[in-house]
């Protein structure tokens, strides 16, 4: 069996997987899922097709041997960004 909670409090969250490890030596796995829902989001069908196109684009270019699509800022920066 699988259940899916969306919680959006991170306070809650905290005290939510602290009760719930308490079950873990019963069987209970807890995996943490952290993803964009787009059909919830602001971003308009159209951004969201255009950002789906560009992301092709840059992997013909890559499997076409243009390495230029790589990012070429620092290592903290791609970081940051992925916050």
């Amino acid at each position: 069996m699988q259940l899916t909670i969306n919680i959006s409090n991170e306070q809650l969250f905290d005290k939510i997987v602290w009760l719930l490890n308490s079950f873990k030596n019963q069987g209970l796995e807890i995996v943490e899922s952290k993803h964009i829902d787009f059909f919830k989001s602001n971003n308009s069908q159209e951004d969201i097709l255009s950002s789906f196109r560009d992301g092709i684009k840059d992997i013909k270019k890559l499997k076409d041997g243009d390495s230029s699509v790589l990012y070429n800022g620092s290592l903290d920066d791609m970081m940051r960004e992925l916050r």
